[in-house]
């Protein structure tokens, strides 16, 4: 693959884009924008990087972002960023196939993914989260410090519907891809099953891949221990790669 490093995309942000290997396919290569997670105030995009080399590996091009982080920069600052990166993939010379564009994200990045292809559902065809904080209720439960860092004030209720994937879903909605362990310390299961019921109410389609591996567990239990660069388990990279593939051939 070819790996174009560090494209301003906006004012002092930064991004590497990934071109699978082989001859672009009639339209240009399918894409994906990749977000990294850290409760919204952490990482960066070098720690999805093994990430965006599995999709790169099988046929898509992958932008793969750094964003504003809280709590110096607040909400909507990061979100607002991934809208932007997204707006440039629409934009780039690169051979994009701007009708087969995915937002993926794992942990919060599971969370800008969601509000990013659902904000802007008529660019994306599909979205896929990792991990992600799907719906914000059951996360604030677990884990309430980090809404205040993200906005810098306990939350409202007016405040989480605001910034909840749910609050966006409509009947055009783009498919979406949940992965999600039943026991993650990180972010409940709770955000992805609600997520679910939600989308489910509203008439569009989900797909929820749940798991319960006695296998060496670490944060949410997505990584293969020791790889560098952290890499997915091969259950996630294959339930992944086969629901981006179902949906670019329909």
């Amino acid at each position: 693959m070819k790996i174009v490093r560090d494209i301003a995309y906006k004012e002092s942000l930064l991004g590497d884009f990934y071109l699978p290997e082989g001859a672009v396919p009639e339209g240009g290569f399918p894409a994906a924008l990749l977000i990294h997670g850290g409760g919204w105030t952490g990482m960066d995009r070098f720690a999805v990087r093994g990430i965006a080399d599995f999709l790169a590996e099988n046929g898509f091009a992958v932008f793969n972002i750094d964003y504003r982080l809280a709590p110096q920069h607040r909400w909507p600052a990061g979100c607002e960023d991934c809208k932007d990166a997204a707006k440039w993939l629409l934009e780039t010379d690169y051979p994009v196939n701007r009708n087969k564009l995915f937002s993926v994200g794992g942990s919060s990045g599971g969370h800008y993914a969601l509000m990013t292809g659902l904000m802007l559902k008529r660019t994306f065809c599909g979205i896929v989260s990792i991990s992600g904080i799907d719906d914000v209720f059951p996360d604030l439960e677990a884990a309430p410090d980090r809404y205040t860092l993200l906005l810098g004030a306990s939350p409202t209720k007016e405040a989480l519907r605001e910034i909840n994937p749910a609050t966006y879903l409509t009947s055009d909605a783009p498919p979406v891809l949940c992965t999600h362990w039943r026991k993650d310390p990180v972010v409940p299961f709770a955000a992805c099953a609600e997520f679910e019921k939600a989308v489910l109410k509203n008439g569009t389609r989900i797909c929820v891949y749940s798991y319960d591996f006695a296998r060496q567990c670490e944060g949410h239990d997505i990584w293969i221990p020791g790889s560098s660069p952290h890499k997915l388990y091969p259950d996630l990279e294959a339930v992944i790669a086969c629901f981006m593939k179902e949906i670019i051939s329909e």
